[in-house]
């Protein structure tokens, strides 16, 4: 961009960053109020591996991100821009310097600004975090009975489990990744029934058969994403049979009323874009995005 310098991100330029992000996330809240209150937005900027642009010496724009594996990731907090065409040279130098060939980058789902300047350096939209208000919801009586789970449902979770994680392989998710196997599956159900204060999974059973399940995770708060007294469904999925039959709609109705009954005032959850189940059942139940994970993968 003509007249646009970029240089490194470092300590003399961190306020104008959180001037530029705190602007950035007022808007945010302004178009979702359960997006979390922040007072303080310097310490969320990362301290590393970020660039700035200027323009007649003044900053309009800093991306900032790490390296997790072999995929550059910009967070929650690691964009933000008074001119939003500067975010594309910024990208353009710290490409260089992560030396990766995979990037994801963390965008608010209401600034078009944003989205346009990233979506025109060839990302595309691989998944959405989402939010709603918690709600006591009375049974919808689809012949579902919704219980905690149990040590002995191990070998039904783990068969959800893998049905999950083969739902992603196919068209047109392509996730490419494998399932754990049945001992590493039984170490994470042990360590999760250990920590209930934590971790609340449940079973949906249908005349005494296990149909569909779902994990509910009091997931730490602190980002510009997870709300205080707030609930994660972190997981969720029902056998292929029963779909469309009102089960994923109980686990759903469970989930919100057990956060509202908790004194959690929204549910979180995160949906694969490309996933088609998912990404038409989530917003019908009233989910609305935060962010979308943008991804970019070069040959």
């Amino acid at each position: 961009m003509q007249g646009i310098q970029v240089v490194p991100l470092t300590e003399e330029h961190r306020e104008g960053c959180a001037e530029l992000l705190a602007d950035r996330y007022a808007r945010q809240r302004a178009a979702e109020p359960l997006l979390p209150e922040i007072e303080r937005f310097g310490p969320h900027i990362p301290e590393t591996g970020g660039v700035v642009a200027l323009r007649g010496g003044k900053l309009v724009a800093y991306v900032a991100g790490e390296l997790q594996g072999d995929t550059a990731t910009v967070g929650f907090a690691g964009c933000a821009a008074l001119v939003a065409e500067a975010v594309r040279d910024c990208f353009a130098t710290l490409a260089v310097e992560w030396g990766v060939r995979r990037f994801a980058v963390a965008v608010p789902a209401s600034d078009r600004d944003l989205l346009d300047a990233w979506f025109r350096l060839a990302f595309g939209c691989q998944f959405y975090w989402g939010v709603r208000p918690s709600e006591e919801i009375a049974p919808a009586g689809a012949d579902v009975l919704i219980r905690p789970a149990t040590p002995e449902d191990l070998e039904a979770e783990f068969e959800a489990e893998r049905i999950l994680w083969e739902l992603q392989t196919l068209s047109p998710s392509f996730s490419g990744r494998e399932a754990p196997s049945l001992d590493q599956f039984r170490v994470e159900w042990d360590e999760l029934l250990a920590q209930p204060e934590t971790y609340a999974p449940f079973v949906a059973e249908r005349d005494g058969r296990a149909v569909g399940h779902s994990l509910l995770y009091h997931r730490p708060a602190g980002d510009l994403r997870v709300p205080e007294a707030n609930l994660d469904l972190a997981h969720m999925v029902t056998l292929p049979e029963v779909r469309g039959t009102g089960v994923g709609r109980a686990l759903t109705e469970h989930a919100l009323t057990y956060a509202a009954v908790h004194d959690c005032r929204s549910v979180t959850i995160d949906w694969r874009s490309v996933n088609l189940l998912a990404s038409r059942f989530w917003p019908r139940r009233g989910f609305r995005p935060q962010y979308l994970r943008l991804y970019r993968a070069i040959p």
